[in-house]
């Protein structure tokens, strides 16, 4: 956790260097390109640098959230399971998929709700969704209709804000 945290925060402190190598890029291709393409190619480098630390700042968090669910469940002897996890601006869309436990779904949830309400990512958790499918053919089924009933809820939520208002 703490080694996750560090590189989350390193990546968060460098993207800002970004700036400066856009900076020194323009300076260095005006000659060639003008003031206008120096600007330009500046510009360009400065917010891809913060744009490829930002993406790789989401993949570390996805990475290590995946691999502490996937051992949780492990330890609770669910190891067929695929973790999908979608980085979103209010926070993580959690979703495994169980590989045909059957009645043992109850179990398995009570045991991924436990292990993110220990978590010290808890707070970055939007949305956890728990499906069991027959077999990893049916995944893709089950990632349309989970993505619809997302999309159902999301716009009754919206609804009733509206409605209260």
């Amino acid at each position: 956790m703490d080694k996750v945290t560090k590189h989350i925060k390193i990546l968060d402190d460098i993207k800002w260097l970004g700036l400066a190598l856009g900076a020194v890029m323009c300076v260095v291709v005006q000659s060639s390109f003008g003031n206008v393409g120096g600007v330009v190619l500046g510009t360009i480098a400065g917010l891809s640098f913060i744009r490829i630390c930002e993406n790789a700042k989401k993949n570390i968090l996805s990475d290590h959230v995946a691999d502490d669910i996937h051992a949780a469940l492990e330890a609770k002897g669910f190891k067929g399971c695929v973790i999908e996890i979608k980085l979103l601006k209010v926070g993580m869309l959690i979703r495994i998929y169980t590989i045909n436990i059957g009645e043992k779904v109850a179990s398995c949830n009570a045991a991924l709700v436990n292990k993110i309400e220990r978590s010290w990512y808890r707070e970055k958790v939007w949305i956890t969704q728990l499906i069991d499918v027959e077999n990893e053919d049916e995944i893709e089924d089950a990632r349309f209709n989970l993505d619809n009933e997302l999309i159902e809820d999301m716009k009754n939520m919206r609804n009733n804000m509206r409605r209260r208002k």
